[in-house]
């Protein structure tokens, strides 16, 4: 219960934090109906599915190799997360809304949210260094528990992507002349972070 009442709440923070996925959905919904918007984060939240199952089968055959190169990884993903958050502290930067994308077919936006989300390597990287933090030695099978943490990262992605498609238009509006609102959000989320590789590094599990 400690791990999940930890780990929710770090995926809503990092979740709801503008980025590119984000803006990926925003532009989607600014060009036209909300349906585009939700369209795009299915194909975002697909990817992330995608990314889950690899970073399972990856990690898991790591450990049943060797339990020091899963601890090794774990500690290399706490330093991945400090520099993701140092890095999230310095650039936080005002809110700019995307423009808005031409009209397209349904099938082609979940396509493109999709295909936006597998082929970042950055997203993938995130996943090795993210869902290993959350891994404890009493918790079970190390690839069960890795799936379920990957699950819920997807679930809470799709939900929190879902949100900002369905009230894109909204947000335009609400957004216009709070551009600080990002700032603050950018420097949490760098915050989160770099607590969050800080733990791993602080405390033996």
């Amino acid at each position: 219960m400690e791990i999940w009442l930890l780990f929710i709440p770090a995926c809503l923070a990092l979740n709801l934090t503008p980025g590119p996925d984000i803006f990926f959905i925003l532009s989607q919904a600014l060009g036209g109906r909300r349906r585009a918007g939700m369209l795009a984060a299915l194909g975002l939240g697909m990817s992330y599915l995608g990314h889950t199952l690899l970073a399972v089968v990856g990690l898991s055959a790591l450990v049943l190799q060797s339990a020091t190169a899963f601890t090794l990884i774990k500690y290399a993903g706490a330093v991945y997360l400090l520099y993701l958050g140092w890095t999230s502290l310095r650039h936080a930067s005002r809110l700019a809304l995307p423009a808005a994308a031409g009209a397209q077919s349904g099938w082609r936006i979940f396509r493109q949210g999709l295909t936006v989300g597998l082929l970042n390597p950055k997203v993938a990287l995130f996943f090795l260094a993210f869902l290993p933090q959350f891994v404890t030695n009493d918790g079970g099978a190390v690839p069960l528990q890795l799936l379920q943490l990957g699950l819920v990262f997807t679930l809470t992605a799709t939900l929190c992507n879902g949100a900002y498609g369905l009230l894109g238009q909204r947000l335009q509006r609400s957004l216009a002349g709070r551009e600080r609102f990002s700032v603050y959000l950018g420097r949490i989320s760098g915050g989160l972070m770099m607590a969050l590789g800080a733990r791993l590094a602080l405390v033996q599990q």
